[in-house]
């Protein structure tokens, strides 16, 4: 969370019940933070739009079974 403030700490100052709310905050928090400072990522774009959807994912590994 921004500068190590607890999940659990913002969650109480924003008066959710469920820590599910807080993250939705979190996400769009970080996603502003990409975008006013310009940040580029190397991730390839499957595996950031899955991270961005909450999906499953497995950062680069191969599922040979597949």
């Amino acid at each position: 969370m921004y500068q190590g403030t607890p999940l659990k700490a913002v969650q109480g100052l924003l008066g959710h019940e469920k820590a599910e709310s807080t993250e939705v905050y979190t996400r769009v928090f970080a996603l502003d933070i990409v975008v006013s400072r310009q940040v580029q990522f190397t991730l390839p774009s499957q595996e950031a739009l899955a991270i961005l959807r909450g999906a499953p994912h497995h950062y680069g590994v191969v599922d040979k079974g597949q």
